[in-house]
């Protein structure tokens, strides 16, 4: 009988926990993140870009091979939608700088701009770099689906892009907010990349972020990692860098 009522009291034990999991709903979420991020402005970084394969990033495109084809890079990010990245690529000087939904390209004789609203394939998120943001609640729908192995697994679903739209499942610590992992998914269901989270540091002190940022291609080739180094927050970076007007 002992036996018994201990099993059940384990078994209760398991509802109870998984329930508090599924407890947290998508608007709990952006509450914790909405005060986490309180007094983020910006931060800078050198990134130390290794590739394992330039065959495979160059295959990939979708900003993939954007990034990690640069040779040395910095980057500069504003809260909540501006990024820059300027660099090194086969010998010649770029830029990329996304400023809410437009992207510019600068390199040699290019100066390419473009609206990515409607191209969530195309555009950075805080996800790019290894942080939850706010601002990942405006362009998408943000689900929880459940536990896996003790992380908070996450929908995002694009609210822009037309009837061609893409999803990412993500994988968070709910207690620390950490991002764990990220796998990119095309409309047909197909993944297209996934993304593993490392060597975590403060934005705030209740938001973390994640130093390093490793990518796998579908088959689970490694596609390159990326670091940060000289990391600064609030260092105050100009708002000149991301004018879409620039030459």
């Amino acid at each position: 009988m002992r036996k018994v009522i201990l099993a059940g009291v384990l078994a209760l034990i398991v509802v109870l926990v998984c329930g508090q999991a599924w407890a947290v709903s998508s608007g709990d979420l952006l509450k914790r993140v909405k005060q986490a991020e309180r007094g983020f402005r910006d931060f800078s970084s050198d990134l130390g870009i290794s590739d394992a394969n330039k065959q495979n990033v160059a295959g990939m495109g979708e900003r993939l091979d954007e990034i990690l084809m640069l040779e040395r890079a910095s980057l500069r990010f504003v809260s909540p939608d501006k990024f820059r990245y300027d660099g090194v690529a086969r010998g010649i000087k770029a830029t990329y700088i996304q400023n809410g939904y437009y992207k510019l390209v600068l390199a040699a004789m290019i100066r390419q701009k473009t609206d990515v609203k409607d191209a969530p394939g195309k555009r950075q998120d805080s996800l790019d770099l290894g942080f939850l943001s706010s601002n990942l609640w405006k362009d998408n729908n943000v689900k929880v689906l459940g536990t896996d192995r003790g992380a908070l697994k996450l929908g995002f679903y694009p609210k822009f892009g037309g009837d061609i739209k893409r999803h990412d499942l993500v994988w968070i610590d709910a207690k620390t907010l950490r991002v764990l992992k990220r796998q990119k998914y095309l409309a047909s269901g197909a993944i297209r990349v996934r993304t593993v989270y490392a060597d975590y540091r403060n934005l705030t002190p209740t938001l973390p972020i994640a130093g390093e940022s490793t990518l796998y291609d579908p088959e689970g080739k490694k596609l390159g990692s990326i670091r940060y180094k000289n990391f600064k927050v609030n260092a105050g970076v100009p708002a000149g860098l991301f004018s879409l007007g620039q030459r």
